[in-house]
């Protein structure tokens, strides 16, 4: 039978594979190329054309703070339908 591995060695593993894992799931995920505070447009059929400041950034989608709205109102866009301002 196979011997078993000390408890320290064990918990390197873990940490290992801990750390494979995370470098694997940033890998995956999709890069946005706006930053929170830059200035954008976004366009949707749904939610209309907006001038905004970027609020939010949850993957893929990007929150965006109106002039002529409320305080805590945030327009959502996947991160395609935006655009830098001409």
């Amino acid at each position: 039978m196979g011997s078993q591995a000390s408890p320290q060695r064990q918990h390197q593993r873990r940490g290992m594979a801990r750390l494979l894992s995370n470098t694997i799931s940033r890998a995956r995920t999709q890069r946005i190329p706006f930053r929170v505070g830059q200035v954008v447009i976004g366009d949707d059929p749904f939610n209309g054309r907006h001038l905004g400041t970027v609020a939010v950034i949850e993957t893929p989608y990007v929150g965006l703070r109106t002039s002529g709205n409320p305080q805590g109102h945030v327009v959502f866009y996947d991160y395609r339908q935006l655009r830098y301002p001409e």
